[in-house]
């Protein structure tokens, strides 16, 4: 049996490092990119929802939240407001610690009360859509799940 030449020995790992270099950079350009997250924290929710919801009970779960958006939606907006006025406390110079914590405060206090308020068209849209719907939104609500 011949041994090979080390010239044969260079040129086979040569050419599997260029294999295995061009695989990699196959894998790193051509990786799926995460989607973005759209919308602000509700709107993320409500899409989070809608995607484990089967097909048929998504148009009934946004008609519900549309028909009740009245009912949460003063609350949602200061609680928008009050998450504004609590990034402008971050970004405030001087920085004013007391500030930040009434922003803080007063951000708890519309997050409490918008989750008050949007709870019961929550419970309204889960009623509205099949059981199947609704066990795959409490399995999906599951750490890990």
């Amino acid at each position: 049996m011949r041994r090979p030449s080390g010239r044969s020995l260079l040129a086979a790992t040569l050419g599997a490092s260029l294999v295995m270099n061009a695989v990699l950079a196959g894998l790193l350009w051509w990786r799926p990119v995460p989607p973005a997250r759209s919308g602000r924290g509700f709107d993320r929710m409500v899409g989070r929802i809608e995607a484990v919801l089967p097909e048929a009970d998504r148009p009934r779960f946004r008609e519900v939240l549309g028909s009740e958006r009245e009912r949460y939606a003063s609350q949602l907006a200061a609680m928008r407001a009050a998450s504004a006025e609590v990034d402008a406390m971050m970004r405030r110079d001087p920085y004013d610690p007391e500030a930040l914590r009434r922003a803080f405060d007063q951000w708890a206090e519309r997050v409490t009360a918008f989750n008050r308020a949007f709870s019961d068209t929550l419970v309204d849209a889960l009623g509205a859509v099949s059981p199947e719907g609704r066990a795959q939104i409490a399995a999906a609500r599951r750490p890990g799940g």
